[in-house]
């Protein structure tokens, strides 16, 4: 059976949370604000001293739904959200968090760049994001810089 790409990106954030959340603790860092809950947040190591991505799980736990309106960070000069559309990174100028669900920023759809690194991103730093929702307010995570293949597990499924 096919499942249609618009019907994937609908329902696959939540697939994706379960399997996360139920099969490995999270090494990632978390931050909580009413019905929005960030986990899983890490930083890939990055060759490049000036620029890295960054993923994380962003639950909405509500009844009513939230958006993900932007995101700094006092560790780089700017931060925007990107999404991978046809094997290219196009800029997202928000992410709506619907009631009851979940979006995961991985590798592959959406995730964080941070441009203007005040230093590179090596395994063992940690990066602090605030992250900016329309009614959940600001929440400021510390990312953990892991290698880059335990930053894609931890947001992977085993």
């Amino acid at each position: 059976m096919r499942v249609p790409l618009k019907e994937l990106r609908r329902v696959g954030p939540v697939v994706m949370l379960a399997a996360i959340t139920a099969c490995h603790p999270s090494r990632g860092g978390s931050a909580a604000s009413g019905a929005i809950r960030i986990s899983h947040a890490v930083v890939p190591a990055s060759p490049s001293p000036t620029d890295a991505s960054a993923f994380m799980l962003i639950e909405n736990q509500g009844a009513a739904p939230d958006s993900l309106t932007g995101v700094s960070s006092p560790d780089a000069e700017t931060v925007m959200l990107h999404e991978m559309v046809d094997n290219r990174m196009e800029m997202a100028e928000g992410l709506a968090i619907p009631a009851g669900a979940s979006v995961l920023l991985a590798p592959g759809g959406y995730h964080l760049m941070l441009h203007g690194l005040a230093r590179p991103a090596a395994a063992g730093d940690t990066i602090t994001l605030q992250v900016h929702f329309a009614q959940a307010g600001e929440l400021v995570v510390r990312a953990p810089v892991l290698r880059y293949t335990d930053a894609v597990d931890e947001v992977s499924p085993p």
